[in-house]
């Protein structure tokens, strides 16, 4: 299996070819949504939110976003929702999404694992970007063995992280089947990171 990465949008149409196991795209101009997001890290406060939505949907995003954010990076966070769900929409010919915004300063899920969902587009906009580990490196033994908390790793293989600025399209469990899904996990670092995520909904 291969992982794509690059600098264009166009890429992302590699997601369905079989021996491609996500497609990872580094956005231009990123520079001001890290800003915005690293200053609202710094501000302490708090997102924890989810919800589902159609994809044009631009009122339940602005529903569901706190009125307290500041202005630009409010108006940020709608913005790139609706982006990012219109190239989801686009790649897999859905017409809901979940959508999940986060801040996250201790691993959300600690341990390499598989999600059994068709696939999620993840985007770090500040901090450390979550791990991965290539379909071809992963010890599936240890993977499938929940009392051994060894990394899942074959030989010298390395753990991978996808950085921020890039937009990451991972395959998941229900992909096909014929493919075990994207390994991943939460870094492993307390320091404040911000994450949006979102998973097509078929109806």
């Amino acid at each position: 299996m291969n992982a794509v990465i690059g600098d264009q949008l166009s890429c992302f149409s590699d997601i369905h070819l079989d021996d491609v196991e996500l497609v990872s795209v580094k956005r231009q101009k990123f520079d001001t949504i890290k800003d915005l997001s690293t200053n609202f890290i710094k501000s302490r406060e708090v997102l924890k939110l989810k919800w589902d939505q159609d994809l044009d949907n631009s009122w339940t995003i602005k529903e569901n976003l706190p009125e307290s954010l500041d202005t630009s990076f409010r108006s940020m966070l709608v913005d790139l929702i609706l982006e990012s769900g219109e190239l989801l929409g686009s790649l897999v010919d859905c017409k809901k999404i979940g959508v999940r915004v986060a801040t996250l300063r201790s691993p959300m899920c600690p341990l390499f694992h598989v999600d059994n969902i068709t696939c999620r587009l993840l985007i770090t906009l500040c901090g450390k970007g979550t791990e991965w580990i290539p379909n071809n490196s992963v010890d599936w033994k240890i993977l499938s063995d929940r009392n051994n908390n060894s990394l899942p790793l074959k030989n010298e293989s390395a753990i991978r992280e996808f950085k921020v600025g890039h937009w990451s399209l991972l395959k998941g469990g229900s992909w096909n089947s014929n493919f075990n899904g994207v390994v991943h996990r939460s870094p492993d670092t307390s320091d404040a990171r911000l994450l949006l995520s979102l998973d097509p909904i078929f109806e």
